[in-house]
């Protein structure tokens, strides 16, 4: 344990007992992040640099993908839509973001002695980074989601001005948990040899093995988010930790711009896939809930979190480790039900541009009656509309698409078949801290008629931010949808007509009328 946070344990975090706001917590503070290119790490960058312009450098953690640079993701970072606001109103900020070359699943995060050397002045760590894909090899979760978690904190024990660490983890870490409360639960297996198994054996091995070593978890994503909490407990009483657990993370509900979103994940995907017409049906308990919390009430409790770790005075013991579970409160949650009937109020009035058909379609619980619709409504058509490529010399698409929203479909389906209830009392007293000019900038403030608004919100960011169609773009969606609706119509009177047809011509109504014509006779 560095001898910079004992002081810090003895003192209340070095301050004098006053308030000390938010943005002055950050001010002259350099701030180091994982994940800074992935959809929350956009939102935090983005609010850290507009609501505190007086932080530090903010160090991001890159890989060089694709050919490019850490310094041209960074410009290929800010060149988004969240950022036109931090432009428009304090363009020097972005000068303060700072790459760093490295990767999470190598030791030490992939980094030279040359790039820790430069986070020596660091004050604050956010380690968001994390394979979130569901069916990843498990060697490859334990690498990205332990591996990573261990590295980085072994580097903040090396930091001599560190106030806060915030390990990002899920609301589902521990999905066997029904009510999920505010605090660790007993681990599931032994981090340490989860890893050496993973550094050990090849993809192969611990594939066949996945199964056994997990428990049957739902997936490697929940089940390393599990193992990487662990990891916090066993540095408790090194790092001035907080465990910070999301829920499903959607679009923004108020800031920097509403609705906006940049992932297919979660209630997105579904209302992407659904109004393009691509989903047309699903496995669904529609009178569920998915607990979606909205991505920038998540980055301010994210914030906020970090602030009250390192300010708030305390007598604190060595092995503090406050968990935050950043969700909505159950009246809050999304229902699916709610979900398919605000998609069907937009799918005309905001319909997209990129259709495939008409959005329509049902869900079922009846699984016998899923496989039949997937095979009638998903399958066929692909098969059919990839024929027509290749007979027009195209490259055939559809069947690849339909091939990943099963995969995705089954891969959700033990979340949505079970609900969950959160406890959120330490996460919802974050506002309670607030005080002066951070009551406007920091506080957040859920309501049922703000979340009715949120669903069509979404819809329209879908719209705008996945799809790139423009506002300008909706007379254009709306003629092309009425085309196709007219079209659909048609082609189903014209499938029930050839039905009539071929059933009048079978043998039985054949020799129904052999028998009338001879009775006659």
């Amino acid at each position: 344990m560095s001898a910079n946070y004992c002081e810090s344990n003895k003192t209340g975090g070095g301050y004098d007992g006053g308030y000390i706001s938010v943005p002055e917590f950050y001010a002259g503070a350099d701030v180091f992040l994982t994940g800074g290119t992935g959809f929350m790490g956009k939102v935090l960058i983005e609010k850290l640099l507009r609501s505190c312009p007086d932080v530090g450098r903010v160090y991001v953690l890159m890989r060089c993908k694709q050919g490019k640079t850490p310094e041209t993701r960074v410009r290929d970072l800010t060149d988004n839509p969240l950022f036109e606001t931090l432009k428009k109103n304090n363009p020097k900020a972005l000068a303060k973001l700072m790459p760093i070359f490295g990767d999470c699943m190598q030791l030490r995060l992939g980094m030279s002695d040359d790039d820790i050397d430069q986070l020596q002045n660091v004050s604050v760590v956010f380690h968001l980074a994390a394979s979130v894909r569901f069916n990843d090899p498990l060697k490859d979760a334990i690498l990205t989601n332990v591996l990573s978690t261990r590295e980085i904190f072994e580097i903040c024990k090396g930091l001599p001005l560190l106030k806060a660490v915030v390990h990002v983890s899920t609301a589902y870490s521990n999905p066997e948990q029904m009510h999920v409360e505010e605090r660790l639960y007993p681990p599931k297996a032994d981090w340490r040899k989860m890893l050496e198994c993973a550094l050990q054996f090849d993809h192969q091995v611990l594939n066949i093995l996945t199964d056994m070593i997990t428990n049957c978890a739902p997936n490697t994503y929940t089940f390393t988010k599990g193992l990487a909490e662990q990891i916090c407990i066993d540095y408790q009483d090194q790092l001035p930790l907080v465990i910070f657990r999301p829920s499903v993370v959607i679009n923004t509900i108020d800031e920097p711009l509403v609705g906006w979103i940049d992932n297919m994940n979660g209630p997105s995907g579904m209302l992407l896939g659904v109004g393009t017409g691509i989903v047309r049906t699903d496995l669904l308990p529609v009178d569920n809930r998915i607990n979606a919390i909205p991505a920038d009430i998540s980055i301010k409790a994210l914030l906020m979190a970090a602030w009250q770790r390192g300010t708030k005075e305390r007598t604190l013991r060595q092995d503090y480790l406050p968990v935050y579970n950043s969700a909505a409160e159950y009246e809050h949650s999304w229902q699916y039900k709610k979900m398919l009937e605000c998609g069907k109020e937009n799918m005309t009035r905001l319909s997209f541009t990129k259709l495939l058909w008409v959005p329509g379609g049902s869900t079922t619980t009846w699984r016998l009656k899923y496989y039949i619709m997937v095979l009638l409504v998903h399958i066929l058509p692909a098969l059919l509309v990839d024929a027509l490529c290749l007979l027009n010399g195209k490259k055939p698409f559809l069947m690849k698409i339909q091939r990943k929203v099963f995969l995705a479909q089954t891969s959700l389906r033990y979340f949505v078949n079970n609900q969950w209830i959160f406890d959120t009392k330490r996460f919802r007293s974050l506002r309670d801290e607030l005080q002066g000019d951070d009551i406007e900038t920091f506080n957040w403030h859920l309501s049922a008629e703000k979340v009715d608004q949120f669903y069509f919100d979404c819809w329209l960011g879908v719209r705008r931010y996945l799809l790139n169609d423009p506002d300008e773009t909706l007379p254009k969606a709306a003629r092309k949808m009425n085309r196709l609706i007219l079209f659909d119509r048609i082609l189903k009177a014209g499938l029930m007509l050839l039905v009539v047809y071929l059933i009048w011509k079978s043998s039985i109504f054949h020799n129904l009328e052999m028998k009338l014509v001879r009775h006659y006779r």
